[in-house]
């Protein structure tokens, strides 16, 4: 497992889906409030990206196919996908987000 600093907490805006690269993976980070969730930018479906789909309350949406995922445990809330995207833990320290990379 690696700890990658992605950036200052201040670079992710409140309630935005943000692309970024650790590790060799990319991911999609949101923040809100004082916490960041980190999922795959893929969404299980059909393999289209996440970073340009809309963020609501619940959840991140695909933009192709309308799929919905829980940033928290990357659980599918709404179809067509079937499976959950894989999550990865964060943490702020000292004011910089860290992504835990397995």
């Amino acid at each position: 497992m690696a700890s990658v600093v992605v950036g200052a907490l201040g670079d992710f805006p409140e309630g935005r889906a943000v692309a970024i690269e650790a590790a060799g993976r990319r991911l999609v980070l949101v923040r809100r409030g004082e916490r960041v969730f980190a999922v795959e930018d893929r969404c299980s479906h059909r393999g289209f990206p996440l970073h340009d789909g809309r963020v609501g309350e619940d959840g991140i949406r695909c933009r192709t196919h309308g799929s919905c995922f829980d940033l928290t445990s990357g659980e599918v809330l709404r179809g067509p996908a079937r499976r959950a995207i894989r999550t990865y833990p964060t943490a702020i320290v000292d004011g910089e987000v860290v992504v835990e990379i397995t």
